[in-house]
């Protein structure tokens, strides 16, 4: 197909999330990159805008709108919740910003082809409407768990088994069988209620309305989920697999300290050939003191060298990772450049909360997973990582949440399976399935791939189709 007609102009709307932040940043580096956008514009707030900031350095045309927040003593990204129960009321409060969004969008210049937002953001639907400026969505999870969602709630087989870890067949998939347990709440039951699932359900009327969903993903990974949700007429909504768009980042000019300390520190392992496992569970993970110490004596002794990233708060717990684990275990804090870590030849497995950014980045530097899910959507990612895409293991939560020490990973599994995942046979078959879909999703950005032909059929049918018959 031929290269789109370029946009003048996008606009950008990210939820106050990094990793629903991150795909959008991705997404504006392939659009500038690959010139199918002369400039993109990204509105968030003002103590998340230096996060937008770093994502969008060396990307040329790219611009940010800070909008002001009512109450300067109110969070401004989920970083700055005390826990991620409080999300939803979260979510709740960003759409105070919408007058100030509507107001700053309208004054844009040029006027922006496209407004392209998170699907948490449920209002700006009603903004890009009053201009008449064409809305993709973006919702960051992939085709099958997306698909898998849509199914469930609209036929309901999880009214079928008696218990949580009972099996049952999704509809139209009948090799594919999951748990109320792969679902999680508020999914894993028939008649869900509560603030929970009312926010699904609005943010799922406004995916509705939109003009498609970005789908941060590629064909040759999910094409069975995307084609059936694609031909589904009850999913009235088109999904546009394009990526992975963390291979559309441009490499950094200049490492930070922090990112070169960590490099020359796996570049000592491989000079020694020992193979490393990086160990990381996302910003926004919640993990007591109890399992963190089960993570930390079961990484100690499995005699595996790796690199664990964890949250700052973190050493407040009295865990004591400085120095605990001699030569074999680095420990850093805070948020660093996990697609250049992946990257690193000495890495050869990624203990991950399997959150869909994770997973692909994993895919697209080909490094075999062990899966910890602990929220949201990550179970169903874990499921099509271990069972559906053979690309990993998961260890699973021991003894009875509540009783005391119990609802944990114990330390003996994270032991067993950290040297299964980089030395057994087990591992062996995942990482040769990981190399195979690292060759795939590489072809699929390039040009004539089919993530990019996905790019200019979905800039063609959203945007300038609709143009052209407006002056027909």
């Amino acid at each position: 197909m031929a290269a789109p007609t370029p946009l003048r102009h996008v606009a950008m709307l990210p939820f106050m999330a990094k990793g629903h932040a991150m795909p959008l940043l991705h997404l504006a580096c392939l659009l500038l990159g690959s010139r199918v956008a002369s400039a993109v514009t990204f509105f968030t707030t003002p103590r998340n805008a230096p996060f937008i900031r770093a994502g969008l350095v060396g990307t040329g045309a790219a611009d940010i709108v800070e909008l002001p927040f009512p109450s300067e003593d109110a969070p401004q990204s989920t970083d700055e919740l005390p826990s991620l129960t409080h999300l939803v009321d979260f979510v709740s409060v960003v759409a105070a910003l919408g007058p100030a969004f509507a107001d700053a969008l309208t004054a844009l210049e040029p006027r922006p082809d496209m407004l392209v937002h998170d699907g948490f953001i449920v209002w700006a639907k009603d903004v890009a409407d009053k201009l008449g400026m064409p809305l993709l969505i973006t919702l960051g999870i992939g085709g099958f768990t997306l698909y898998v969602y849509g199914a469930v709630m609209t036929h309901k087989p999880q009214a079928l088994p008696s218990s949580p870890t009972e099996p049952f067949p999704v509809p139209a998939l009948p090799d594919l069988c999951i748990t109320m347990a792969d679902l999680g709440r508020p999914f894993d039951v028939p008649e869900p209620a509560g603030p929970h699932w009312y926010f699904v359900c609005e943010s799922c009327n406004n995916m509705y309305s939109s003009r498609g969903i970005i789908a941060n993903s590629f064909s040759e990974l999910e094409s069975v989920y995307i084609d059936l949700w694609n031909k589904n007429r009850g999913f009235d909504i088109k999904m546009w697999p394009i990526g992975p768009l963390c291979l559309a980042v441009p490499k950094p000019a200049v490492q930070s300290k922090d990112d070169r300390e960590i490099s020359d520190w796996l570049d000592s392992r491989l000079a020694m050939d020992r193979p490393v496992l990086y160990v990381a569970f996302g910003s926004q993970a919640e993990l007591s003191r109890a399992q963190l110490e089960e993570i930390a004596v079961g990484l100690d002794h499995s005699g595996v060298d790796f690199l664990w990233v964890v949250r700052s708060k973190w050493f407040d717990k009295g865990i004591g990772f400085n120095d605990r684990f001699g030569d074999r275990g680095k420990v850093v804090g805070g948020f660093i450049n996990q697609l250049g870590v992946l990257g690193h030849k000495s890495v050869k497995g990624f203990f991950t909360h399997c959150g869909w950014n994770s997973v692909l980045e994993s895919i697209t530097m080909g490094v075999p997973i062990l899966a910890f899910p602990m929220a949201a959507e990550q179970k169903l990612n874990t499921k099509f990582v271990v069972d559906v895409i053979h690309m990993g293991l998961r260890v699973w939560l021991t003894g009875d949440a509540d009783k005391e020490g119990g609802g944990l990973v114990v330390c003996g599994d994270v032991q067993v399976l950290a040297r299964e995942l980089i030395f057994g046979e087990e591992g062996r078959h995942a990482a040769a399935r990981a190399s195979e879909l690292f060759v795939s999703s590489r072809k699929a950005m390039e040009v004539g791939g089919s993530s990019c032909e996905n790019l200019a059929k979905m800039v063609q049918e959203v945007c300038v189709m609709p143009m052209m018959r407006l002056y027909l």
